[in-house]
């Protein structure tokens, strides 16, 4: 085990054989860190050069979170619903590019209660401002295809999880690069970021206009299954905290994802591929933003990894 930028990293060659698929791309992914640069001089047999365009920076201890770097989180997508155009649309939902034409959100964010279905998503950038102000290189797609994972089944939370179809080919550069999924059943951190948009506390409608980072601590299930005693048996929890599902956040609060940033990563950073994410959650739901002893739920990717690649790379 490695401590890295805060948070301890996994690597590829001590992961399970299941989600083969989903190694080996991660692995051709990381090779779009690099970027090509000839030699100042071009001599016949020239060596060409591949520089870093790596961004991570170390993550400090949404709610309580602080602005991300222009190329951090590369893979990191906003989500936007109505508007004839993308630049009219409100952007109310996260996602992360897991290939050049895929994004992986939560299925809750397919559609909008007063906007309908979601029709747009942009990468590249770190601010929701007009996209010719943000310091990154934004790219912005129209959806093609919405696919629900079929056990979803509102009211209830469980396999909260879709995937996006973009209308084109992402351009991969600096900006925009896909995240790694994670495929280990067990996990060995105990830190994990969290990214987005959304509110900036539970007792303000303000969201963010740029993208921010926070570092949660991942909660066991059975503390988990204490914070939401009172849904279970309900309709949205009928069977508590599952396998599938995920909880971090902080005792003390101060610190959490929040309505708005739904749809977005917990993410781990890679040991190798160099400056790779593994994306180990995505954000499902909360009760209080940012209060105590109130984790939030995210839907735990390992278990979703066959399903992802049957439609993702099939």
């Amino acid at each position: 085990m490695i401590f890295i930028l805060g948070l301890f990293t996994i690597s590829w060659s001590t992961r399970t054989a299941s989600g083969g698929k989903a190694v080996e791309m991660c692995k051709e992914y990381g090779e779009f860190v690099f970027a090509e640069e000839a030699a100042p001089v071009l001599l016949p047999g020239a060596k060409v050069d591949k520089t870093s365009q790596c961004g991570i920076v170390e993550v400090p201890l949404i709610v309580g979170g602080e602005k991300a770097g222009t190329k951090e989180f590369p893979h990191m997508v906003a989500l936007g619903y109505g508007g004839a155009k993308a630049d009219g649309a409100k952007w109310m939902c996260g996602g992360s590019l897991v290939s050049e034409r895929f994004v992986l959100t939560a299925a809750h964010c397919l559609r909008s209660r007063d906007l309908g279905e979601v029709k747009w998503a942009r990468t590249g950038g770190t601010n929701l401002d007009d996209a010719g102000d943000d310091p990154g290189n934004p790219q912005v797609f129209s959806v093609a295809e919405r696919k629900v994972h079929p056990d979803y089944s509102p009211p209830a939370n469980y396999h909260d999880i879709a995937l996006i179809r973009l209308d084109r080919d992402a351009a991969f550069d600096a900006y925009t690069r896909p995240a790694c999924l994670n495929t280990e059943a067990e996990l060995r951190v105990k830190t994990a970021i969290a990214t987005g948009y959304g509110r900036l506390g539970y007792e303000t409608d303000q969201t963010s206009r740029d993208l921010l980072k926070v570092n949660l601590h991942l909660v066991a299930s059975a503390a988990c299954n204490e914070s939401f005693k009172f849904d279970v048996n309900g309709k949205s929890l009928p069977r508590g905290i599952a396998g599938s599902q995920m909880c971090a956040g902080e005792s003390a609060g101060g610190k959490d994802t929040c309505q708005g940033d739904s749809g977005g990563p917990l993410q781990t950073v890679l040991e190798e591929p160099y400056c790779m994410y593994s994306l180990i959650g995505v954000t499902s739901f909360g009760k209080f933003c940012g209060m105590a002893n109130s984790p939030a739920v995210y839907s735990r990717v390992s278990h979703y990894v066959p399903w992802i690649e049957s439609v993702v790379w099939p």
